[in-house]
């Protein structure tokens, strides 16, 4: 069975947009995983820098 998905956007600096874009392609990535990626990095970060204070 499939994992239940949600959409999310939001809106970056074209330069930005077009490095990850190009990002991806290199590595062979799609942005969906890439975009995963980032967010579960990212809350770990924030839930780790909570703890500390």
């Amino acid at each position: 069975m499939a994992e239940e998905t949600r959409e999310v956007r939001g809106r970056l600096p074209k330069d930005l947009k077009i490095a990850f874009e190009i990002a991806c392609v290199r590595l062979e990535v799609t942005q969906t995983a890439a975009l995963e990626e980032a967010i579960r990095d990212w809350l770990k970060k924030k839930e780790s820098s909570d703890q500390q204070s």
